[in-house]
């Protein structure tokens, strides 16, 4: 298959929805002959923060010279970014080489007579054969949906990561911190620790699970903590107190390229798995720690950009918890800006709750849909919303009239929906392109009617 039909294969998939449960992908793995267990695997699931958390593991195992794999979801332009290898995206002639793989394993599954595949378990089995055949050090592998019954949950890891645990995906994951605590908890692998900032109801569900497999559990506020931050406008200084396998609570000093509360709390999670991956491979250091953190980059997580002195900031927040550390963020960041605030949200999310966190009676909202079946209406949302508002065809319209409205005072926020990120992304790119060829033309002009210098 090229590119092109190895993506239409897997939307044709994608047609039979989300279907949680292991059978298949254990079938599908067992054809491939268990590329899984070729390579070390670090596990990452929780309701927010789990990309940045893999983002940041990812950086640091790097700047230990290590060759590591990266699974995520969802991309934000093309699929390549959800299969990252060796410092970049899987390349479109590999990802159509281990689809044209995966598919021949899945064609085989199917005239055994078992289901075929959904589109995330072909994804995820081109994941894991990829990293086979790149002979990685590390797979750094974040969960689709939940836990429990995620294709992911195959892995054997040597640490297991849940970040924390919101109200989020309650059709499939359960309509109680409860049962979406439970569900996360199903990571929790025999004798394997585990690292969480999950906190009250969550946290007893997962002691209780760890227990149970006698999995030693480090938790934030015990074995890990924020001791001090400061903020900057691109990051923060963290200092990080977490327990050495061997040792009482221990200081580090670090760099964290994102800013907000909630990503210092990430970035000590980060911190917290790999100590414990140290303990087990002395390739990796504290030296690596620090710097690898300091250079981890993730694209859509309150990343901000500057047209002609407008801030623009574009945040993957999409649910309550999410909202609520975007708000956070937003009141450190511009604390007395104006929002002109491109918004799509999901027909599957808790809109208003999102809306009420981030959106004050001043701001105005540029309202347009994700592409994906599951948007809201804009005509839908916009009967949500009692500032001032305007329905726009595009993500990239939405942005055009916002920063052209936007003065002094004002800043531009993407928020709502990580399927509305990839197009504001390109906008962008195209924005500063604009914007580079307009200072380099504005130069040459201004050398050209520079007086000759006549001095001898």
């Amino acid at each position: 298959m090229t590119y092109e039909e190895s993506i239409a294969y897997l939307e044709a998939a994608a047609s039979f929805g989300i279907k949680p449960g292991m059978e298949r992908i254990e079938a599908l793995l067992d054809r491939l002959d268990h590329p899984e267990r070729a390579y070390r695997v670090i596990h990452v699931t929780g309701t927010n923060g789990k990309g940045s958390v893999c983002a940041m593991i990812t950086s640091v195992l790097e700047n230990a010279m290590l060759k590591v794999g990266r699974y995520s979801s969802p991309h934000l332009i093309d699929y390549t970014e959800r299969i990252y290898c060796g410092g970049r995206d899987i390349s479109r002639d590999d990802f159509a080489r281990a689809a044209d793989v995966v598919r021949a394993a899945a064609e085989a599954m199917q005239a055994d007579g078992l289901e075929a595949p959904t589109e995330f378990e072909l994804l995820t089995a081109m994941a894991f054969w990829h990293f086979r055949e790149q002979h990685v050090d590390y797979a750094v592998v974040e969960v689709g949906l939940g836990g429990l019954l995620d294709s992911t949950n195959v892995v054997e890891p040597v640490v297991s990561v849940i970040t924390n645990v919101a109200m989020d995906h309650m059709a499939y994951l359960g309509d109680t911190l409860e049962k979406i605590a439970h569900q996360k908890a199903g990571i929790i692998k025999e004798g394997i620790p585990v690292v969480t900032a999950a906190q009250h109801i969550p946290l007893k569900t997962i002691k209780k699970e760890a227990h149970e497999k006698k999995s030693r559990l480090y938790f934030y506020g015990r074995d890990f903590e924020i001791d001090s931050r400061s903020k900057y406008q691109h990051g923060q200084i963290v200092v990080v107190r977490r327990k050495d396998v061997a040792k009482d609570l221990e200081k580090g000093l670090l760099f964290v390229p994102f800013v907000g509360p909630h990503q210092a709390v990430n970035a000590a999670v980060a911190a917290m798995a790999l100590t414990i991956v140290m303990k087990q491979d002395d390739r990796i250091n504290e030296n690596d720690l620090r710097e690898g953190l300091a250079r981890t980059r993730w694209m859509g997580r309150f990343e901000i950009h500057d047209v002609r002195g407008i801030p623009v900031v574009f945040d993957g927040a999409h649910n309550p918890a999410g909202a609520e550390a975007l708000s956070e963020s937003l009141a450190e960041q511009y604390p007395d800006k104006r929002r002109l605030i491109v918004f799509a949200s999901l027909q599957d999310k808790d809109t208003d709750e999102v809306i009420s966190l981030l959106v004050r009676k001043d701001d105005k909202v540029f309202l347009t849909e994700a592409p994906t079946p599951r948007a809201r209406k804009t005509s839908e949302l916009a009967g949500m919303f009692t500032c001032e508002k305007k329905e726009e065809p595009s993500v990239s319209q939405a942005l055009s009239d916002a920063v052209a409205e936007a003065k002094d005072g004002d800043m531009v926020l993407v928020c709502g929906s990580l399927y509305i990120l990839g197009e504001a992304l390109t906008w962008m790119e195209q924005k500063e392109a604009e914007l580079r060829d307009e200072a380099a033309q504005a130069a040459a002009e201004t050398k050209a009617e520079a007086p000759a210098d006549e001095t001898k």
